[in-house]
């Protein structure tokens, strides 16, 4: 498999990334199995990653029980583990979490667990104090799962980080977040307040909600 090293505030990962046709031939058994929605890009190093795995280095909150959704090859999350957290790395594709946890092993992280699940069928499982992600707002049909899943997940006083290349879709999604109790603030790549993010721009998503709701 290809390896591909990243730098990411003054720190190198390196990461084994799946062959392409790997992705297309997993989305076909995906599809075949009649699951919806199969995303064949999580191998890919999206856009907004590692900005916002350099933002979770610099400044990644105090959290006992943190979980990636939409892990990819998991680089969000070595920054977490990096940083100190516990970080439990989840996917619909059960490929991308054994990629994750082989990449948390290859560059000497511990403390990473798996979870594989999609965002309509969420486990029973103990809720986290932080959940992050990273490039998971660019399809609007993904949006109520995803609202759904946080609101199962999401301890009481905790804290999801989002991090958003300035897809259109992102306004969106805050919109109908705020619409269903949740308090959302912006931020740019230096964690300094965004009030008007323009398009293209990365902005982090920083969610809470002041109730259990």
């Amino acid at each position: 498999m290809p390896l591909e090293r990243v730098e990411v505030s003054g720190r190198i990962f390196e990461l084994e990334l799946p062959e392409p046709a790997a992705l297309l031939e997993e989305a076909v058994v995906g599809e075949r199995a009649g699951v919806s929605g199969w995303d064949p890009y999580w191998g890919l190093l999206w856009a907004a990653a590692p900005v916002t795995a350099g933002l979770l280095l610099r400044a990644a909150p105090r959290a006992e029980r943190c979980l990636e959704l939409g892990c990819g090859v998991g680089l969000v999350g070595l920054a977490g583990l990096a940083a100190g957290l516990s970080v439990t790395f989840s996917d619909q594709s059960g490929a991308a979490v054994a990629a994750s946890l082989g990449n948390a092993e290859r560059n000497g992280l511990a403390g990473a667990a798996g979870l594989v699940f999609g965002w309509d069928d969420v486990p029973a499982v103990p809720g986290f104090d932080f959940i992050f992600a990273s490039d998971v707002l660019y399809d609007r049909a993904g949006h109520e799962p995803l609202l759904n899943a946080l609101q199962h997940l999401l301890l009481a006083g905790g804290v999801v980080w989002i991090g958003d290349a300035g897809r259109q879709h992102a306004e969106v999604f805050a919109r109908s977040a705020e619409g269903r109790g949740w308090r959302v603030r912006l931020y740019d790549e230096r964690l300094r307040p965004l009030p008007r993010p323009q398009q293209l721009q990365y902005r982090l998503l920083v969610l809470d909600r002041l109730s259990a709701g």
